[in-house]
């Protein structure tokens, strides 16, 4: 348990695991070097005698090394939570290296993830003269000092080891999905943090569908910036079925994905709690004014804890029934409903129907599908069985904890996949080009526990292919399609492992190309959309939470 800063102050729970000073331990290594000033602050030594007896340094906006220690806390907090619903080991960047932390890497109003660096970089600024909430006017503000905004940047480095080909602009969507995706898990954290959750209860009267603090990304820095709030709010607007339509700037898009979701959490929620709030309210479900008392707004907390993990759990699984790249909102939630429909087959508590019904009221609407019925929505296998002569899963090697595919083990993994992914008929069952050579750009090893209790040991493989430029451009990048398969293992008996799910973008896709080339097209008319020589520069995360698109 390690202290972070927050209203209240409150502990994080981290993985344990060895530590030199920094803290740096196997996957994360927290360097603190300050640009602006050319100076390196000592790292603080979480295994000192005097740091552990109080579960780590208190909480201080005037210390750099509890800084230190609230960044390593909070990635590495995140990074668990991955592991957990992925059931595997998860890198926290593409490639075996630690993931850098540079607690006052930049001094400006910014915090970014940096796939050239594999670092995420945290800045600091004065706040406005005119700010509002708890900031000094003036004062300095520390992005790295704030939970939601850490755990966002920690899962925009964690999603890049996952779908690195996600970072590539090829529609609206797929920089929005990356900004969307890091306010989902950063404020669906948010419900396990002690204290939030009941404040929240108690604020809301128990009905959750209001404007809080526990919605909310970002309040310090928005309020430090001059707004009278925080940067994004998950609910609160009407929804609107047009919004998608105009609007362009990742986080504002993004934020109709998040706001889907949290409409769809809100709805279980309800659902969840209609027959407590009966009771309390003697039949009318309409809670007297007041203080809610203490059992009943516990009650209410628990609820919402275990549907909020429900969601977290349902979004990070989904992202392994995602395609390997160009993926859109509609995508998403055909990955949420196969995630959670291959786990839970019967959806006792309607997650599923509310999260459709979320996104149909925001326009959120899947392509190449009959009806948004269920059935219609979740993903399918090949039409005809593959041919999986030649892949057995005994050479697989699944352990009980999460697991990863060995360094030594990847050669012979990815070979394996790549004979079996090649095959002509295979191919072509895939949604493959058979003109076009196959990159197998990952194989994931897996097991899954369901809630019944039942283990299934699956591999996530992904596949790429490479095409022409999408424009005749110098710097156009070039047409990519590929696919997603999720390989189960056989019953004792059977053929040893069958394709549940091909999820896949045709290379040959005319309409795909043609989109993706608009996009590219829409994107030179922004002030950086080009660089000199007339070559197409694509924005990095710095410029996008800078504000690029404003």
């Amino acid at each position: 348990m390690v202290r972070v800063f927050e209203n209240p102050v409150i502990t994080v729970e981290i993985p344990w695991e060895p530590l030199t000073p920094g803290p740096v331990g196997a996957r994360v290594e927290v360097i603190d070097y300050d640009p602006a000033v050319g100076e390196y602050y000592a790292p603080v030594d979480l295994n000192d005698r005097n740091v552990l007896a109080q579960d780590g340094l208190p909480p201080s906006e005037a210390d750099p090394r509890f800084h230190q220690q609230m960044t390593y806390a909070v990635v590495m907090a995140t990074h668990e939570r991955f592991e957990r619903a992925l059931g595997r080991t998860v890198g926290l960047r593409r490639g075996s290296k630690r993931l850098r932390i540079y607690p006052h890497g930049t001094r400006e109003p910014n915090a970014f993830f940096s796939p050239e660096h594999g670092a995420l970089i945290f800045g600091y600024f004065n706040a406005s003269k005119s700010s509002w909430g708890r900031n000094l006017p003036g004062g300095a503000v520390f992005t790295c000092l704030s939970h939601d905004i850490v755990a966002h940047e920690a899962t925009h480095g964690i999603l890049h080891g996952l779908r690195h080909r996600f970072l590539e602009p090829t529609s609206r969507d797929v920089l929005a999905f990356h900004e969307a995706f890091a306010d989902l898990v950063a404020i669906l954290q948010r419900f396990s943090l002690p204290g939030f959750l009941e404040n929240a209860i108690q604020e809301t009267h128990g009905e959750l569908d209001e404007v809080t603090p526990l919605f909310e990304m970002g309040r310090q820095f928005g309020e430090a910036i001059g707004r009278r709030g925080a940067l994004r709010a998950a609910i609160g607007e009407e929804a609107d079925p047009a919004a998608l339509s105009r609007i362009f700037e990742p986080h504002d898009r993004g934020a109709i994905l998040v706001a889907a979701v949290f409409d769809a959490l809100v709805a279980v929620y309800q659902h969840r709690t209609q027959d407590l709030l009966r009771i309390a309210s003697g039949g009318t479900g309409i809670v007297p004014p007041g203080h809610l008392a203490p059992d009943l707004a516990g009650r209410l907390a628990r609820e919402a804890r275990r549907t909020a993990k429900h969601f977290l759990d349902i979004c990070i699984r989904a992202i392994d029934y995602c395609p390997p790249l160009d993926i859109d909102f509609g995508d998403y939630l055909r990955a949420l409903i196969t995630a959670d429909r291959d786990v839970v087959p019967d959806d006792p508590e309607g997650y599923r129907s509310a999260l459709i019904a979320a996104f149909r009221a925001r326009g959120i609407f899947p392509r190449e599908v009959f009806s948004l019925a269920e059935d219609s929505l979740v993903w399918r296998p090949p039409e005809e069985v593959p041919d999986t002569s030649g892949i057995g899963f005994e050479r697989i090697r699944f352990d009980k904890a999460p697991q990863t595919v060995p360094k030594e083990r990847r050669p012979a993994y990815y070979q394996l996949f790549h004979s079996f992914v090649t095959k002509r008929k295979n191919m072509k069952l895939f949604g493959l080009s058979t003109d076009h050579k196959v990159q197998i750009a990952s194989v994931q090893p897996l097991r899954r526990i369901a809630p019944n209790g039942r283990i299934t040991n699956e591999v996530v493989v992904q596949a790429i292919q490479r095409g022409d430029k999408v424009l005749k451009d110098a710097g156009s990048p070039f047409f990519l399609g590929g696919c997603t398969l999720i390989v189960r293992e056989g019953e004792p008996g059977g053929n040893g492992c069958s394709v549940r799910y091909c999820v896949h973008k045709r290379l040959r896709s005319t309409d795909r190309k043609e989109r993706q080339g608009a996009f590219l097209e829409e994107l030179k008319s922004f002030q950086l959309g080009r660089e000199a020589g007339g070559m197409l520069r694509l924005p990095t995360f710095q410029q996008i939470h800078r504000g690029w698109w404003q």
